[in-house]
């Protein structure tokens, strides 16, 4: 296999990893929306609301002290290091992307 070859597919295997990244992001911040919006829609019925918009979070805290409706730490977690993830990578990407087609143009060049 040419060097060439195995650059392009490291370089989609990064481009896997940006899209996959991504699709996480995509998917935890929809579930939350979906979780604030449709499941827990009927919160202040029940109690004062507190709300957050990044990720999307519809909760309440009772008198008892017990919290009903906020994200876990687990899913936050997810969210977050899928969002930083995604970034770090794209920006890995777009970096080796750019180094070969300044590479590629002085090969022509010369």
């Amino acid at each position: 296999m040419p060097s060439a070859s195995a650059g392009d597919a490291r370089l989609n295997r990064l481009w896997a990893v940006v899209c996959a990244c991504a699709g996480i992001f995509l998917f935890t911040w929809a579930l939350s929306w979906f979780k604030a919006s449709v499941l827990n829609e009927d919160l202040q019925n029940r109690c004062e609301v507190h709300t957050a918009s990044f990720p999307f979070e519809k909760s309440c805290t009772h008198e008892n002290g017990t919290v009903e409706g906020a994200n876990s730490l687990l899913f936050d977690g997810i969210f977050f290091s899928s969002m930083t993830a995604a970034a770090v990578s794209l920006t890995v990407v777009l970096t080796i992307e750019a180094r070969q087609r300044k590479q590629s143009r002085g090969a022509r060049v010369a």
